[in-house]
Parts: C-alpha cells; structure tokens; sequence
C-alpha cells in the first residue's frame, strides 16, 4: 500500500508514481507492504526535526524506516515549502523536485544512504533515474 497524504493538489500522478516506486522496489528485491508520503508545512516539519532527530536545521524530507527483511514499512515527510524552494534553487519544475523527494524516501529504504560525498552521488543518479522513468511513463500516456 502507498499512500500520499496531503500533497498538493495536480503535483503528481499518483498511479504513475505509484507503479514506478513498486517497480524499483521489486528490482532491488523488496516489496512494499506500507509507505506514505506525507506532505507537511515547515513548522510541522522543524518538529519532526527537532523531537525525533534532535537536529535543529530545516529539511526538505525525513524518513521513518521500519522496514523489515525486504518488507518495506516506512513514513515519509516531505516539507511542501521546502520542496518548492529546493525547485527555483536548482531550476527544476516542481514536479520534478517532488519526485526526486519521492524516490530520496524510497532509496533510504532500500538501503542506499547520502551523508558521504560519494554515498551523494549515488544517491542522486538513482533519483535522476527514477524521474526519468517517471516522465518516460508519464509522456507515454500522452
């Protein structure tokens, strides 16, 4: 089951979305079994920060994990506000900055992290690869 909660309204094609996350996850053995996006404000965001990772910056996304074996189980939050800002920063559309939040949650389930330079690296030629089979299938249904 993937949920996406409170995300902005005509953002993303959830279906399409939906079908792709299920894809990787089955390339890299796992199957979902729960994952929610939910999209949050920056105050909502600042306390998940604060109270669950005792960090005091701002964060576009946090991942909550509970995956088991190659079961994944996790919540998502994405900052809205964050997100739209992430977008004009590096002059990618919205949709696409919403997207490569969407995979960022996924990746950490399985497995991949991104607090080392090189671990970065990886981390966003795997976002990079998912957009581009987002907007291979979204363009397909033209």
């Amino acid at each position: 089951m993937i949920k996406f909660i409170a995300c902005p309204e005509g953002l993303i094609e959830s279906n399409i979305l939906k079908e792709t996350i299920v894809s990787f996850a089955h390339k890299s053995g796992f199957k979902i079994k729960k994952l929610e996006y939910n999209f949050v404000d920056l105050k909502q965001m600042r306390s998940l920060n604060t109270n669950f990772l005792n960090h005091k910056n701002d964060t576009d996304i946090i991942t909550f994990d509970y995956t088991e074996g190659k079961s994944i189980i996790a919540e998502v939050f994405i900052s809205t506000q964050m997100m739209i800002e992430n977008a004009k920063m590096n002059n990618q559309s919205v949709d696409n900055e919403c997207i490569r939040l969407i995979s960022h949650g996924l990746f950490h389930c399985l497995g991949y992290k991104d607090k080392e330079p090189e671990e970065k690296v990886i981390m966003r030629k795997k976002e990079e690869e998912f957009i581009f089979a987002v907007s291979r299938e979204t363009n397909q249904d033209v």
